[in-house]
């Protein structure tokens, strides 16, 4: 139930197009999984092996039984939160939480894009 992996062409697609020339670049890229916790984590390095993008996913499940009382595994919350290193040091954060997957109105919030001295604070 993770979120597949991103393209590393894709690391753009979700910054504000105001900050398009304030961001590090990557020159490579390490993914992490975990498939246990239903968790992904891309991890964009620049040249000089620092971390300069980040994208963590990971999804929150339910054991539930279905009607013929079969256990089963159900997706109740996912959050996505992307960052992006800024020139200044910065760090430029979006976080979006999709929740109430279980029923027939999900909710999807996003916060951000708001600058944070760390990639994974704030929310």
């Amino acid at each position: 139930m993770a979120e597949p992996f991103t393209d590393p062409l894709q690391w753009l697609d979700e910054l504000p197009v105001d900050y398009a020339g304030q961001v590090i670049v990557p020159t490579r890229y390490e993914a992490h999984e975990d498939g246990l916790a239903h968790a992904r984590m891309v991890v964009g390095l620049d040249a000089q092996g620092q971390r300069c993008y980040l994208r963590h996913t990971h999804t929150v499940t339910e054991d539930r039984f279905d009607i013929d009382e079969f256990p089963l595994e159900v997706a109740v919350l996912r959050e996505r939160r992307i960052a992006w290193r800024l020139q200044n040091g910065q760090w430029l954060t979006v976080l979006d939480r999709m929740d109430r997957l279980d029923s027939c109105r999900p909710r999807v919030l996003r916060e951000g894009p708001r600058q944070a001295p760390a990639p994974l604070t704030g929310g």
